[in-house]
């Protein structure tokens, strides 16, 4: 009998022990936290949660009216903290969300018929009486093509974006995909991210990038960890990694890399695909804890190199 149930023991002890084993790992993910919710980049993903504290004599249960009511108030309330975090999602270096939406009254009402119908994603009664609520709006889609810069444009994923050749020491490498290790040096994640030399030239961002893909994937991707990115079915058989040396001076959203990189990233014809079409993951630590309650843009760092 002992024998029989040894399997079941060992299961419940690896689940009391690691659980992450069992169902994965939690914490992976790269999400900016905020009061009141959060953006995962990981999947491209803003949310918010909102409450509602009715106003009722103790012990008193409420009627289906008084209840749809306070739901409804705790997914307005939440919708209002959702847009106070898009207010202070990065776009690129220091430019949020805001800005865009406040310096364009077209784009801003766009925004806000979304958040209207954003989905409840979770909703749960608690024994006081009050409501909690929680709505969630995907950043890829429709909001990207209403808050990407200009700058990212339809382009033919095949013309050759740059005119330096190719070092005669560089084997040919038909790479599918592009990872940069941006771990330890102080980068943030962002709708926009560019990937420069140390001399500033650029090697991904806006003329680079085909908005259709943008809009689709994301300008990159972003994961916690060189396993978890190496998986990312975007990139391919061979995707090329490379290793984030720094930020700028202007932005810690872009990330720079050295020069020999940047010519392993340009070995190939196949650079300008993939490039393209968005097949980038960066690796990043953990970003810090975020308030949308300060108004003012975040304050950048200087490079870390």
């Amino acid at each position: 009998m002992i024998h029989r149930l040894m399997p079941f023991i060992f299961l419940g002890a690896l689940f009391l022990v690691c659980p992450g084993l069992l169902f994965g790992a939690d914490g992976q993910e790269i999400t900016e936290t905020f009061k009141d919710g959060g953006i995962d980049w990981s999947t491209g993903t803003a949310w918010a949660q909102g409450m509602h504290a009715p106003n009722e004599q103790a012990g008193r249960p409420a009627s289906p009216e008084a209840r749809e009511h306070y739901v409804n108030r705790a997914v307005g309330a939440a919708r209002k903290n959702l847009y106070a975090i898009l207010q202070k999602l990065t776009i690129h270096g220091d430019i949020t969300g805001g800005h865009v939406m406040d310096n364009t009254r077209e784009i801003l009402a766009q925004v806000d018929l979304m958040l209207l119908s954003t989905p409840v994603t979770k909703k749960r009664f608690l024994t006081d009486g009050s409501v909690e609520a929680r709505v969630s709006l995907p950043l890829r889609g429709a909001f990207s093509q209403l808050i990407l810069p200009e700058e990212i444009r339809q382009i033919d994923p095949i013309k050759p974006l740059f005119s330096s050749p190719t070092p005669k020491n560089l084997a040919h490498v038909a790479y599918t995909g592009l990872i940069v290790d941006a771990r330890g040096i102080d980068a943030v994640p962002s709708l926009a991210p560019r990937v420069v030399t140390e001399s500033g030239e650029e090697v991904y961002g806006p003329p680079i990038i085909s908005r259709e893909y943008a809009v689709q994937r994301g300008v990159a991707a972003y994961e916690r960890s060189l396993a978890q990115a190496g998986q990312g079915p975007s990139l391919g058989e061979n995707p090329l990694m490379v290793t984030g040396i720094g930020t700028t001076a202007e932005a810690r959203t872009d990330i720079m890399i050295s020069s020999e990189d940047a010519a392993r990233i340009r070995s190939d014809v196949a650079h300008t695909t993939f490039l393209s079409q968005c097949r980038v993951i960066i690796v990043l630590d953990a970003p810090a804890p975020r308030t949308q309650n300060n108004a003012s843009p975040r304050r950048l760092g200087q490079s870390t190199k």
